[in-house]
């Protein structure tokens, strides 16, 4: 397909993905120019300051390392929002959590794709995104349907209290001792955030917390 000149920054910590995302959307187009890759966030974010592009693909877990250690995926999302408004971003990610979906479309991004998804979907995200069009792959846009009809689907702020705590290495009798509550309501609490969360270990549910910002 032939149209207007595009250029595009590809970030994925693997670069044999790199070479076929390059290949995948510069055969979409003539006009289609890949005008940067990075492999890692703290690169990304470079390049982005010194290099004009009109449409961002990146993956979601890469290694981002800042000024205070590690940090994650959605830092790397938050970060790009927060220095370029403006730009329409595709994040690819490997990831179903529909919390950890629904935290990085609130991050502002156009364009969400799971990694398993039909090449065709990556050039039809960049048509949408550069159009400031929202576009979910298929599978991801399934996903959050399926947990959106679910009562409850997103945590409420005593889950979230919870999840928090817990994650910070609070037990769920200390948790109630601070909260005031019982531990019956707090293991309940925590119970009903892990289902919403989609996760089923406390190593799992750590994570998470950590992911959407409920733990530094």
């Amino acid at each position: 397909m032939e149209g207007a000149e595009l250029r595009l920054v590809l970030a994925d910590d693997h670069p044999v993905v790199l070479m076929g995302l390059r290949a995948t959307l510069e055969r979409e187009s003539s006009a289609w120019r890949v005008v940067g890759e990075a492999e890692r966030g703290e690169q990304l974010m470079e390049l982005l300051s010194t290099c004009d592009c009109d449409v961002l693909v990146t993956d979601f877990a890469m290694p981002y390392a800042g000024p205070r250690g590690e940090r994650t995926g959605l830092d790397l999302l938050r970060d790009i929002r927060a220095r370029h408004p403006g730009l329409p971003v595709v994040v690819q990610t490997m990831i179903e959590n529909p919390a950890l979906l629904r935290a990085m479309l609130d991050t502002g991004i156009l364009g969400l794709l799971d990694k398993g998804s039909a090449l065709g979907e990556l050039a039809n995200a960049v048509h949408a995104v550069r159009s400031r069009r929202r576009y979910l792959s298929c599978r991801l846009r399934e996903r959050l349907e399926e947990t959106s009809r679910l009562p409850g689907a997103r945590l409420s702020p005593k889950e979230q209290e919870v999840v928090r705590l817990f994650a910070q290495g609070l037990s769920v009798t200390e948790i109630a001792e601070r909260l005031h509550r019982s531990v019956k309501t707090i293991s309940r609490q925590k119970i009903d955030a892990m289902g919403k969360l989609g996760v089923s270990s406390p190593a799992q549910l750590y994570d998470c917390a950590r992911e959407i910002g409920l733990i530094p």
